[in-house]
């Protein structure tokens, strides 16, 4: 016996003006009246429920069990809000790229110091850190910041 793969198909969800989310597939359609496209569109109470309300609204569409059509779901927010959250992102990888390079340059300082004939206590003491964390610095990998 040869199972079949389910169909799968994208939705988007999003708010509508009350507390119901709307679902619309895109890729089911059929003629409509005067030559409109009617697009396979249902709702939801939750966030959570939206996946298997998008999953029962293309298998009643297409006849087919639920367990037959697979359906991703991308979840839309207002634009201005994605771009917060995207600036967000960006600063968020930006600050992960200066500590790094932070961290790269700690370790070089250390390793220039010793470089130079100090002593960890002396390397220590001169940037406020531990003996341990002196040894720490000076006992890692030098990457060029």
């Amino acid at each position: 016996m040869v199972t079949k793969a389910p169909r799968v198909l994208h939705a988007r969800a999003y708010r509508d003006a009350g507390k119901w989310w709307t679902i619309e597939i895109p890729e089911l359609t059929q003629p409509g009246p005067g030559g409109t496209t009617i697009v396979a569109v249902g709702g939801a109470v939750t966030v959570k429920s939206i996946p298997g309300e998008a999953r029962d609204l293309a298998a009643v569409w297409l006849d087919l069990d639920p367990s037959e059509v697979t359906v991703e779901v991308t979840v839309e927010v207002p634009d201005e809000v994605r771009q917060m959250w995207d600036e967000g992102a960006t600063a968020e990888a930006e600050a992960r790229a200066a500590v790094q390079r932070a961290a790269a340059l700690r370790r070089r300082a250390v390793h220039e110091l010793r470089h130079q004939g100090y002593t960890l206590d002396a390397a220590a003491a001169a940037f406020d850190i531990s003996y341990q964390r002196a040894q720490q610095l000076a006992n890692s990998k030098v990457v060029n910041a």
